[in-house]
Formats: structure tokens, sequence, C-alpha cells
């Protein structure tokens, strides 16, 4: 299955071309006010590399968010616009699942993905692996330092904590006021992770329909 991933949602886009787990090509880029223009002229780049056009693609995913509010909005569209146009399926995976995906091998360990979401606040869910997969603690929110605390103090043993994702400017008590001390790692949202994730939704029947496919915002246009 030849996936085209797309991700928009986070400070740095990726896009990426995977068949069958394997990443044939990738691009990732600041995520800017010409965001819609620099996404149509990736894809028609990482398609000429490998000399394929888009009616070879089987499936998309995308990063369904939460995350910027522009960024999820271009990037939704621009998938469900693809899939529709190519009458192909459609996979939306949640940005902080692909987030955490990579370190689900990790033994032990509570993963915490962060989207740095402005005023203080920060994107965030919890999750830990379990035999090699993903399982996830908490539903998607939005928090500021001192709630954010308090939902890992609930869910917080003696293994270590390892918060996920592009953490800049996000305020000191997310990172210092846990439990104990957490490592960070610095994280895009990864084409492979993206695909694995959709595939597997798309294997249990679970695809989206591009005509009424929902991100996910948690937060109004109005209060971005």
């Amino acid at each position: 299955m030849l996936i085209l991933t797309i991700e928009t949602c986070t400070e740095t886009s990726t896009l990426g071309l995977v068949r069958d787990g394997v990443v044939l090509v990738e691009a990732a880029f600041p995520a800017r006010y010409t965001l819609a223009k620099r996404l149509q002229l990736r894809i028609d780049w990482m398609l000429a590399e490998c000399e394929l056009t888009k009616a070879a693609l089987d499936a998309v995913a995308v990063s369904q968010g939460p995350g910027s509010f522009t960024g999820v909005r271009i990037g939704a569209a621009a998938a469900k616009a693809l899939a529709y146009w190519l009458r192909i399926p459609l996979a939306a995976v949640p940005t902080l699942e692909a987030l955490a995906y990579p370190f689900r091998t990790f033994p032990d360990a509570l993963l915490a993905p962060l989207i740095n979401a402005r005023r203080q606040q920060a994107y965030t869910a919890l999750f830990r692996g379990e035999e090699g997969k993903l399982r996830r603690l908490t539903p998607d929110g939005l928090f500021s330092a001192g709630p954010f605390v308090e939902l890992l103090q609930a869910h917080a043993g003696e293994e270590p904590i390892i918060f996920i994702g592009q953490t800049e400017g996000l305020p000191a008590a997310f990172l210092w006021d846990a439990p104990h001390p957490p490592a960070t790692i610095r994280s895009l949202v990864t084409p492979h992770a993206l695909a694995a994730l959709a595939q597997a939704r798309l294997e249990r029947g679970e695809g989206d329909d591009p005509l009424t496919m929902t991100p996910i915002y948690l937060r109004s246009a109005a209060d971005r």
C-alpha cells in the first residue's frame, strides 16, 4: 500500500510517501503563512522524486490535530480533497498519538507528547507502550501547567516520564513541576508513524469519509 502522509499541525510540517512501512521519500519544512502553497509543491516534488503520479496513491493519511488552527485546517482540507478526487481511502490520525508512536517500545515509561498551544498552554495526552503497542491513557486535552502536572501525578508511578515533541516556548512549570524530572525528546510527527497508524485503521475498516472527516481543534478559531 502506497500512502501519502500529511502533517501540518505542529511547528514543523512533514510529508511522506510510505509503501508497506518503508519511507520512500519525506520532507520537513516550517509551517508558515504560505503553508497551502508549500504543501502542494512538496507533494508534487515527492511524487516526481519517486517517478510516480497521484494516480499511484492507495491512501492518504493525515495528522488530525490538535495543533495550530490554521495548520490543522489546511492539512485536513488537502487530504480530504485528494482522497475525494482520487477516490482512495482516507485515514485521520490524532497528532499526539502519532508523536508518541515511535516511543511505544520504551519499557515502563509514561509518554507525554506535547504541542505548544501558546497562551501558556499545551495540547497533550498520556500513553504507555505495552508489548510494542501504544496504549492511550487519557483523551487529548488543552492544559495549562498546573492541571497538566495534576494529570501526570494521577498517572505516574516510579517509571520514567518522557516528554515528546517541540517543547520550546512552554512555561518552565510544564517541564520541572512534574512528579520527578522528565526526559525530553525533541521529535516530529514522522511519515512512518502516520502511515503505520493509518494503515492499521484502514485494515480494521476504520477509514474516514472525505466529506465528513472532522479535525481535532480543541480550541475555536476565535480563541486561537
